[in-house]
């Protein structure tokens, strides 16, 4: 298809986007700023590599048909294996905790850096792939209205037939849209504010749980705080507590230990109370989900692909980010075998299955959030009616174990959120359990 493709970043999205393009193109160069070791060490250009990190069941899937084998790799370093629907005690309001049933899915829980690791090796062993760390990108190179290649920070050009953008923000791209007097996308942000901080602690020889990831989830009010925690390489946990507003989060072993004592219940408090904290604390502030509609502009420069984080930027408390970008990956790969030769063509119609792929967990995530008073974004007329359809939705699912599996099928991104909205007989299930719930909300305010 071409001789010379560059991807820009070595990130989850990057490197898997330079594995498909091997099979396309005489030459792929991964240019990353950072350096790239053979240790699984969190690196600065990945500000959350710290932090906690969810593979999903869709994105592991995806990313073991691109690179197979690679679910072996992550079992031989150590990563736990989790069985979707039993391996993990949900605690939310009204349900403490969810039912657990066995899904049929599975994923696997490790560090981030540990899984860049696994899935880096495995691309590097493709011998036309040539690796460029220490190069960080000024910009990107185009003249006629094509974008032709990059230019490096350290002033050199490095021409390339197409050019993957997958350095996170998405500036390269936006900045060369400006530049060449295209249009920038339309964006849909989400403020969160989220502020969260991690740490790893030691698990106690005598620790007594039946879960090997928990997940405490916060109140719609207020100052509310959520917790996530989950067993990693090394037998470790790694723990995030997570919180909108100024509140002073932790900042050593004594106030995280504390801190997690302020959770809606007890359990993540009395898991690691009398653990030992390995390392120091790691904190981040997540200002925004932000989706830019690329599919919308009527042109995109030829020789430009945004791609992962570039579209779209997910709240990361939902896990969503590298599974959605493994999905793209595969997409893509899909697209090039079925003989598209038109570069520009293949990134309009990548561009619009995009947003398929994005649009079922954009949802899960921004109706969740625009529920929170604090939470900055246009709220859509009918949010209340979505967000009392998605308890019923919970609620039924708390009582039918099938009802349950499709749930967590759409969640682990197997299944679209359509297999939902295309039943009729589902819908009108869920409607009865809604009007049940208004219901007895009402007569509970009667009673008052």
């Amino acid at each position: 298809m071409g001789n010379h493709a560059i991807v820009v970043g070595a990130g989850i999205g990057g490197l898997l986007f330079a594995r498909v393009l091997s099979d396309y193109f005489d030459r792929v160069t991964v240019l990353e700023r950072d350096w790239l070791g053979d240790k699984p060490e969190a690196r600065p250009g990945v500000p959350q590599g710290r932090h906690f990190h969810g593979l999903l069941p869709g994105g592991c899937r995806a990313m073991d048909a691109l690179l197979p084998g690679l679910e072996d790799d992550f079992k031989a370093m150590g990563a736990v294996k989790l069985i979707v629907g039993l391996s993990t005690r949900y605690e939310m309001p009204g349900y403490d905790p969810f039912p657990r049933r066995d899904a049929g899915l599975y994923s696997y829980s490790l560090s981030r850096p540990l899984l860049e690791l696994c899935v880096r090796r495995r691309v590097q062993a493709i011998a036309n792939i040539l690796w460029k760390p220490n190069s960080g990108v000024q910009r990107l190179q185009h003249a006629a209205g094509a974008v032709t290649g990059v230019v490096l920070r350290d002033g050199r050009s490095l021409p390339a037939d197409l050019v993957i953008d997958a350095s996170g923000r998405g500036d390269l791209t936006m900045n060369a849209l400006d530049e060449m007097d295209y249009p920038r996308p339309r964006e849909t942000a989400i403020g969160v504010d989220l502020r969260y901080t991690t740490a790893l602690f030691e698990i106690p020889e005598d620790a007594a749980h039946e879960w090997d990831v928990l997940v405490t989830f916060p109140d719609t009010q207020p100052a509310s705080k959520g917790g996530m925690m989950a067993v990693i390489e090394g037998n470790r946990w790694i723990c995030g507590l997570a919180w909108q507003g100024e509140e002073e989060g932790p900042f050593d072993r004594e106030s995280f230990v504390d801190f997690s004592r302020k959770l809606r219940t007890q359990t993540y408090y009395r898991a690691i109370k009398d653990a030992t904290m390995a390392g120091p604390l790691a904190r981040f502030l997540f200002r925004e989900s932000c989706h830019r509609h690329f599919s919308e502009l009527s042109s995109l420069p030829k020789g430009v692909l945004p791609v992962a984080d570039a579209i779209c930027r997910f709240n990361p408390v939902y896990g969503q980010g590298m599974s959605v970008a493994a999905l793209e990956a595969e997409v893509f790969r899909q697209l090039l075998a079925s003989g598209v030769e038109d570069l520009h063509h293949l990134a309009s119609v990548f561009l619009q299955q995009t947003d398929q792929i994005i649009a079922g967990p954009w949802n899960m995530a921004a109706l969740p959030d625009l529920a929170y008073p604090g939470t900055r974004g246009e709220r859509p007329p009918h949010l209340m009616q979505a967000l009392q359809f998605g308890a019923a939705f919970n609620e039924l699912a708390a009582r039918d174990s099938s009802v349950h599996k499709l749930m967590l099928e759409i969640r682990s991104l197997v299944k679209p959120y359509s297999a939902l909205t295309s039943d009729p007989v589902l819908m009108q299930r869920i409607q009865a359990v809604m009007a049940e719930m208004a219901q007895q909300k009402m007569a509970e305010a009667a009673a008052v």
